[in-house]
């Protein structure tokens, strides 16, 4: 009413026999987004239609470890000892990062909860099994530790988003590209002990992919 400036809802119904919301069962094989093997190529992680699941080599079940309609979970990486499984999933309404038993025996456990950015590139594990590396849209770059869930800000891309960065076999530092002004990347190095990050090389020549 553009006088009084009030609204009134208006009641509507529409008779449909609601086929797509029934409950259903639904074959993935053609909807993996990603997938990986066990430290000990014992199992394969894959996640599929916004679900974690893992199937054996040659003998076992295949356990869907999250079983959630309602949520997308996506980027699963399995822990150097072989026992955890982190994850990015939206379950709580923001996309967080999550850990949980590699054979189901509990629900997730959430490690974050105050993200806000939606998150582009999936959790890292250190060799160590104690801290995990991951960034978000906005090229920013954060180490998790599992133990405390404390969370570090390690660098921030004004440019771009980074997916880059890999750990150093002793867990001691994380490399990474940044960009630069001229749309050029450079490796840089966080170093945890000193809790800095070290440029490597110019703006001259373009950088990316560090490998330990």
């Amino acid at each position: 009413d553009l006088r009084t400036h009030s609204d009134t809802p208006i009641s509507i119904h529409v008779p449909t026999d609601g086929g797509a919301s029934r409950p259903s069962r639904i074959p993935v094989e053609k909807n993996i987004e990603s997938f990986g093997l066990s430290p000990k190529g014992e199992r394969a992680l894959f996640v599929a239609r916004g679900d974690v699941l893992t199937a054996p080599i040659e003998k076992g079940p295949v356990r869907n470890l999250t079983n959630s309609s309602g949520a997308h979970d996506k980027f699963a990486a399995w822990s150097p000892d072989g026992k955890k499984i982190a994850f990015i999933s939206d379950m709580s309404g923001e996309e967080q990062v999550y850990v949980m038993e590699q054979d189901g025996s509990a629900k997730p456990e959430a490690l974050t909860s105050t993200l806000q950015a939606a998150l582009t590139s999936g959790p890292r594990w250190s060799p160590d099994g104690k801290r995990l590396a991951f960034s978000d849209k906005d090229g920013k770059v954060y180490v998790l530790s599992v133990a405390d869930k404390k969370l570090t800000q390690v660098a921030d891309d004004e440019y771009g988003g980074v997916g880059d960065y890999s750990w150093s076999p002793d867990s001691q530092f994380l490399a990474f590209s940044l960009a630069n002004a001229n749309r050029f990347n450079s490796i840089h190095v966080w170093s945890l002990v000193e809790g800095k990050l070290h440029r490597v090389g110019g703006e001259l020549f373009n950088a990316n992919e560090p490998v330990w």
